[in-house]
């Protein structure tokens, strides 16, 4: 199991480079823009509060008001509620369902158990290296807003700024584990893997910042993944209840689902 975790890896390590790259640079581009926003932190906070709530959601979760010049809530509306999550989901999702479908369209998944491993050893090594990869990405990530922040007036302790990455990495990792689960589950599942991590990822992405908009929307979005993502709050060290039961059902719950199906279900 683990050799087939250091070869995806291996095969990957391009990719992920530049994975890296562009989440440390986009977060360097923004870090750098505090400095000039803080000082004209008054107008522009102005600006934002007079937006429609359910605009303002897009960038901020639905904060009732937002202010710019604290680094805590610069950070979380500029960074840790959109920006990253959106890029790390788009990873989470495209490998979710490609790790094992890739297999599958070359016809190679089968030579991986013609090998002294069995199909539940290659759903966990499968699922350890995108884990890896997700972690990869945030450790770095991390890295560059601890040494860096400071050098732009942004202070946050260090433990919360890592504890805040990690927990963004595995939110954003979730949607593709669904992904990874529904391709394992059955054939008909597979083909709505993506389509199904997407809606549930962008499209709760959405609900979750307009459920402001109007009262129906209260209820249907309690369902939703990202109505608990709440950046601020792990910026302070906190973990809601609630994403930690939805982390928890995702990766306990689906974790049995793919390998019950994974294990009974042909291959092409």
């Amino acid at each position: 199991m683990l050799n087939v975790i250091v070869w995806e890896l291996k095969q990957r390590r391009s990719a992920i480079f530049w994975w890296v790259v562009g989440s440390l640079v986009m977060t360097a581009v923004i870090l750098a823009l505090f400095p000039s926003i803080r000082d004209k932190a008054t107008e522009m906070n102005q600006v934002i509060n007079q937006l429609p709530k359910e605009l303002r959601g897009l960038k901020t979760g639905g904060a009732n008001s937002v202010d710019v010049g604290d680094p805590l809530q610069f950070l979380n509306s500029q960074l840790f509620y959109a920006t990253l999550p959106i890029m790390w989901i788009i990873l989470s999702i495209t490998r979710g369902a490609g790790t094992l479908g890739r297999e599958e369209s070359s016809h190679t998944l089968e030579l991986l158990l013609a090998r002294p491993l069995s199909r539940g050893a290659l759903l966990v090594a499968k699922a350890t290296e995108l884990a890896i990869e997700l972690l990869i990405v945030g450790v770095a990530t991390f890295g560059l807003l601890a040494i860096f922040g400071p050098m732009f007036d942004i202070h946050v302790p260090t433990g919360h700024l890592l504890f805040t990455c990690i927990m963004t990495a595995l939110f954003s990792l979730s949607f593709g584990y669904l992904a990874l689960v529904l391709h394992a589950a059955s054939r008909l599942t597979k083909r709505a893997a993506t389509a199904v991590a997407v809606a549930i990822g962008f499209g709760g992405y959405i609900l979750a910042s307009l459920s402001s908009l109007t009262d129906w929307l209260k209820y249907p979005v309690k369902f939703v993944p990202y109505h608990y993502f709440e950046p601020l709050n792990l910026l302070d060290g906190k973990l809601s209840t609630g994403l930690a039961i939805y982390l928890a059902g995702v990766f306990v719950l689906g974790s049995v689902i793919a390998y019950m199906g994974f294990r009974r279900r042909d291959i092409e």
